[in-house]
């Protein structure tokens, strides 16, 4: 059974309470530093920023007292992905490619460009990963949905859906284990009944497929949580309309210093990809 426990892999989702100055952050600060991570590697090309954005997260990683270990376990289920990106990368050749050839197969060819592509995507994914996982190891769901609020609280008074947006984020992180939870509990029912999912015999192709007929269930499985959870609040007579707060955040200096901590780290981080893009 213990080929089937995949919630062990899942890192994004899992809040670790800890007694470290990034849990002692306001969620707005959190989510800053989340947008100065984020934003920058789905812009980036540099290899060398790519891994500068994942070495400066591993650290932040340290400083919240989360083992960067269990921010890489997150990336494990993700692998089958990422292999199968890579094969696609080799298969499809590139116009204009005039870059080294490094490895041939017949008619695949892997190049100095490809390969640098492949590793790029890889190590971007990581850093992406090793982001969110990062985030929902120091934030609290409840700090979620109040982050989201503060940071399009000034749109409010537009009419944006604010504290709606909120929630919604706030359930979607909290669903990610759920589903996972659901799928584990799945699997390991029907392997107790004799199902293989191609753990004895059979390649990747009968392994994936093997997980196939499985998708019917857990989908119903989480959409009958979602129902249980929206018959909840509709009995409760939720809104969204002129709710209050428990918890206020104040802030303080140390907030003020990781917000504009924030800003400088997305700065230096687009102007490296300039300088090594030149």
């Amino acid at each position: 059974m213990k080929n089937f426990e995949f919630f062990r892999n899942v890192s994004i989702g899992q809040y670790l309470e800890r007694d470290s100055p990034v849990h002692r952050l306001a969620p707005v600060t959190k989510y800053l530093w989340l947008l100065a991570v984020l934003v920058p590697l789905s812009i980036i090309r540099s290899p060398l920023a790519v891994a500068f954005v994942a070495c400066a997260t591993i650290l932040m990683a340290l400083l919240a007292r989360v083992s960067p270990v269990f921010l890489l376990r997150g990336f494990l289920p993700v692998l089958p992905l990422v292999g199968i990106v890579a094969t696609m990368q080799l298969l499809f050749t590139w116009a204009g490619d005039q870059s080294m050839v490094l490895v041939a197969f017949g008619p695949v060819s892997i190049t100095a460009r490809e390969l640098a592509a492949i590793l790029v995507m890889s190590l971007r994914l990581l850093a992406m990963m090793l982001g969110v996982g990062l985030f929902t190891s120091v934030i609290t769901e409840g700090d979620t949905a109040r982050g989201i609020e503060d940071l399009f609280s000034p749109f409010a008074r537009f009419g944006f859906p604010a504290h709606a947006l909120a929630l919604t984020i706030a359930v979607a992180f909290r669903f990610i284990p759920i589903i996972t939870s659901e799928l584990e509990s799945v699997v390991k029912a029907q392997a107790a009944r004799g199902a293989d999912f191609g753990r004895r015999r059979g390649g990747p192709i009968r392994k994936a497929r093997a997980y196939i007929p499985l998708l019917i269930p857990v989908t119903l499985r989480a959409l009958e949580r979602a129902e249980a959870l929206a018959e909840a609040m509709e009995a409760r007579c939720y809104s969204s309309e002129g709710r209050t707060r428990y918890v206020e955040y104040l802030g303080g200096p140390g907030d003020m210093l990781a917000r504009i901590g924030s800003v400088l780290f997305f700065v230096v981080v687009m102007a490296g990809e300039s300088l090594t893009g030149a």
